[in-house]
């Protein structure tokens, strides 16, 4: 069997099997007509014998856009399945259902779906996904008259906490055996440091945290001890 596709199956089964390949895409939506670019780094974390234990490096590309002041869609290139062979793309929407009057805390969902194929036999995989943030805004400041001459803009950062899950809608796995997992749960907690048009965000998520994670081939590492996996990610964000 060519080797490639054996990396490419084993990379696509390693996204799924750890629920999630990146970051929250957007919490909070982007203003009306606003774009933004941003890339990703981080996955779940596994103990690499002789090594320590390491967030494995899985990245994606994300272009998103402010259809209304209250939806953002967007879609994800993922870039590191893309070097094993594997063309994995997300996309969704991101819709904010509930704000305070001063618009510093909000709550949104982000109905999506994740897909792969590996190039060398067309395998297609398609998983529906679903996220919810409750976000809060801080270090929040009004603007003076200087800051509107100079066209200075200060913007909040923002943490947030949600849950989110996959769901496989296929019924049997490899070999025929029957599928016993159809729903992949996370929870998540993350920070966005924003500056005028950039956004430094870190995120750590507890992944498959109802599911053990013992006698499988990846040593994960997890704050619930044998259940599930933790996962560390980062992301840059440019918008525009």
């Amino acid at each position: 069997m060519n080797k490639k596709f054996v990396y490419s199956i084993a990379i696509t089964c390693l996204l799924v099997a750890t629920s999630a390949c990146g970051p929250s895409r957007f919490v909070s939506p982007l203003k009306k007509g606003e774009q933004a670019i941003s890339a990703s780094l981080g996955g779940p974390i596994v103990n690499v014998p002789g090594i320590a234990p390491i967030p494995i490096p899985l990245t994606s590309i994300t272009y998103g856009r402010g259809l209304k002041e209250s939806l953002t869609v967007y879609g994800s290139w993922h870039t590191t399945a893309a070097v094993f062979g594997t063309i994995q793309l997300d996309a969704g929407i991101t819709k904010r259902i509930w704000r305070d009057v001063d618009n510093n805390k909000g709550i949104s969902v982000t109905p999506g779906f994740n897909t792969a194929m590996d190039i060398f036999d067309y395998n297609f995989k398609f998983w529906p996904t679903f996220d919810a943030n409750y976000y809060w805004k801080y270090n929040v400041k009004t603007q003076n008259q200087e800051d509107v001459v100079l066209g200075r803009k200060h913007i909040p950062n923002m943490m947030y906490f949600g849950f989110g899950s996959w769901f496989e809608l296929q019924s049997t796995r490899a070999h025929g055996e029957t599928q016993q997992t159809r729903l992949l749960p996370m929870f998540h907690f993350g920070h966005d440091k924003n500056w005028n048009k950039w956004t430094f965000r870190s995120e750590i998520k507890l992944l498959a945290p109802f599911t053990s994670n013992e006698n499988i081939v990846v040593d994960y590492i997890s704050l619930l001890g044998n259940n599930g996996a933790t996962g560390i990610y980062f992301g840059l964000t440019k918008r525009f």
